[in-house]
């Protein structure tokens, strides 16, 4: 066997040929744990041996085993502290900076990868809610504006049923075409807030309080001349509207109305 010493700490170590050339000489110090070229430092005589007659101690005759197996393996070995002649430690052949950087690629594809879910999540949440996000944050109206350019989609104006009321209606026979019936009512928008027009839905009943007549006016169909439906119900505004319905002889004695989004 060798002799080598380490020059970090001065411990001297036995090393077989074997094992200098499994690692190019490369060994670890097993007192300081420092990395060294054992044939750089090799002695040219070995420590004198102990007496044959006193027998290693256990621990170095276990380490010997173990060092003899692991040379046969190629397996890292740690030799025992505290001994003046102890077993080098073979050291993997890749840089000493390449196994950390190993461990850093998946924590950084992870992080990477949760990042992209978080940005496509985000996007799919301002797209499903994007006509309350120009609401309730005008400032992104532009950028939701490009967005849609992007997807080809459009901000629908808010449709907040319970924010749309009727303050009046009231249901008349036409003086003058006996067999039409006349809707009066007024809307409001009480939202702060532009909002799309409703539908509307009037249901004629008999006596017994039973639909007899029912029918669905679009925005479309009460909206008067010059007014765009686009351009959507202003916040806070009163609407008249006033309706026809040839109710013919469906001897109808009420009716009920409702407005609604679709």
């Amino acid at each position: 066997m060798l002799t080598t010493q380490c020059p970090n700490c001065g411990t001297a170590f036995r090393v077989t040929p074997e094992q200098l050339k499994a690692r190019a000489g490369k060994v670890r110090c097993g007192q300081c744990n420092g990395v060294f070229n054992a044939l750089e430092n090799l002695q040219d005589a070995a420590p004198p041996a102990a007496p044959a007659a006193e027998p290693a101690p256990a621990a170095e005759q276990a380490f010997l085993a173990q060092a003899e197996a692991s040379s046969a393996g190629e397996t890292t070995v740690e030799a025992p502290p505290q001994q003046a002649f102890t077993e080098p430690v073979d050291i993997p052949s890749e840089d000493a900076g390449s196994a950390p950087a190993r461990r850093r690629w998946p924590a950084v594809a992870w992080a990477v990868a949760t990042l992209l879910a978080l940005v496509l999540l985000l996007a799919q949440a301002a797209y499903l809610l994007r006509a309350e996000l120009a609401v309730s944050q005008p400032e992104l109206r532009p950028l939701l504006l490009e967005m849609c350019e992007l997807l080809d989609c459009d901000i629908p104006l808010p449709r907040k049923a319970d924010l749309v009321s009727i303050e009046v209606s009231d249901l008349h026979p036409d003086p003058q075409r006996p067999k039409l019936l006349v809707l009066a009512t007024t809307l409001k928008n009480r939202a702060p807030f532009v909002q799309g027009y409703p539908h509307l839905e009037l249901t004629l009943t008999d006596l017994r309080d039973q639909p007899v007549i029912r029918r669905i006016f679009a925005p479309a169909d009460y909206l008067a001349d010059g007014i765009d439906a686009a351009a959507g119900f202003a916040a806070g505004a009163d609407l008249p509207v006033t309706l026809w319905l040839d109710a013919g002889e469906s001897g109808a004695s009420g009716y009920r109305l409702y407005l609604f989004y679709p």
